[in-house]
């Protein structure tokens, strides 16, 4: 049936078949006949999570224009029983061919329509014509910045657009020109690093859509391993879209002190540590509000509790997720801080309880096990430490 050759497998409640997998890690899924990145399970398990969180007991239809195997659309249709229509399309004759038979194997040919185009051809089509979707999923191999804003296109009123980048390496600061060019920010290499990614990637989202007379705002926005990914809500007008653009800014790190600040594009820039007068490094423009809605987060672990055979992954992440405070910007990893101080580390929940202890807002963060986020100045972060290394 197919000029290369496949192997069945198993994920969530669906079957399908995949290209056969080499024996060797480290394989770049890019490389097989048709994309798929059996990896990127824990992906598709959030997908289904926060649909089933955002949407409740309404009927959606969607569109993964960048479908591979078809297998995060066949899991969304048979776990979450909210799709009536969904339209899985990837310009690989193969995944085409691929999408279809699974989508026979999993009984959902009904619900689920192939199709073999460009992905930006496609979503630009929508609207004339052609009704738009309540979900986007863009998932692509590297960065999404050129399907984004036909990505928004595809919207309908009060949607969702789900969007991945595994490009971290421009997100966080090792490739600052390829951030520039894709995401038209600067990130800077700081300790929250990956804070600077997530957020240059949301940030992106919101002003790509505002540039299109929509309003993008962040509801759930998580960074595992690899990849980092951002779920916007769309909705039409360009007031809703200025009001949200106002919590567009930058973050500003002091190298030496490791105070933070932060400014939004209203504000008067900061240049220089008013702590220790030293030059500041300045990520942005990036988002500057919350990451994610804590009632959607809590009502995907209760999801997530109810099949914990398939999504255990997502609860364990989902758990460290709820405790976090998310309203706080930048985190502080226990390696960095033992270094400069020269002492050694303090497990980071110690710290926290210490920072709360003293009256200061303080939480882990599943951006990095090994590091909390707080509002204390770095003097009390510093004082704290010392206190805890030396006992």
């Amino acid at each position: 049936m197919f000029s290369f050759p496949v192997e069945l497998r198993y994920e969530g409640r669906a079957r399908f078949l995949s290209p056969l997998l080499p024996s060797s890690r480290g394989f770049a899924p890019s490389s097989l006949p048709a994309f798929f990145n059996p990896a990127s399970k824990l992906s598709r398990d959030l997908a289904v999570l926060f649909l089933k969180a955002y949407f409740e007991d309404g009927k959606i239809t969607l569109c993964e224009p960048l479908a591979g195997t078809g297998v995060r659309s066949i899991r969304i249709i048979l776990e979450t029983g909210l799709v009536d229509y969904a339209l899985a399309n990837d310009i690989s004759k193969n995944a085409y061919e691929l999408i279809k038979v699974n989508a026979k194997l999993n009984n959902v040919e009904d619900k689920l329509e192939a199709s073999n185009l460009d992905a930006n051809e496609l979503l630009a089509s929508r609207g004339r014509g052609k009704p738009r979707f309540n979900y986007v999923d863009v998932d692509p191999a590297g960065s999404p910045a050129r399907f984004m804003e036909n990505g928004f296109r595809g919207c309908g009123r009060n949607s969702i657009l789900g969007a991945t980048a595994t490009d971290l390496s421009a997100l966080t600061g090792s490739k600052p020109l390829s951030c520039l060019r894709k995401y038209d920010s600067h990130p800077v290499k700081t300790p929250f690093l990956k804070e600077v990614a997530i957020r240059v990637l949301a940030g992106f989202m919101v002003r790509t859509a505002a540039r299109i007379g929509l309003a993008a705002e962040p509801v759930f926005a998580f960074l595992k391993d690899y990849y980092t990914r951002v779920f916007v809500k769309v909705s039409p007008g360009i007031d809703r879209a200025k009001k949200i653009l106002k919590q567009i800014g930058w973050i500003c790190y002091c190298p030496r002190c490791l105070a933070l600040y932060t400014y939004r594009v209203n504000d008067v820039p900061v240049s220089s540590c008013t702590r220790c007068l030293s030059p500041l490094l300045s990520a942005g423009p990036l988002w500057l509000g919350k990451l994610f809605s804590e009632e959607i987060v809590r009502k995907m672990l209760e999801h997530a509790y109810g099949g914990l055979d398939i999504y255990r992954e997502a609860a364990s992440l989902l758990e460290y997720m709820l405790n976090e405070d998310t309203s706080l910007i930048g985190y502080y990893p226990v390696n960095t801080i033992s270094s400069i101080l020269k002492v050694n580390p303090v497990k980071p929940r110690i710290i926290v309880d210490k920072l709360r202890d003293r009256g200061y807002r303080a939480s882990l963060t599943h951006l990095d096990y090994s590091a909390f986020k707080t509002d204390a100045p770095p003097e009390i972060i510093k004082d704290v430490f010392l206190s805890l290394s030396s006992m």
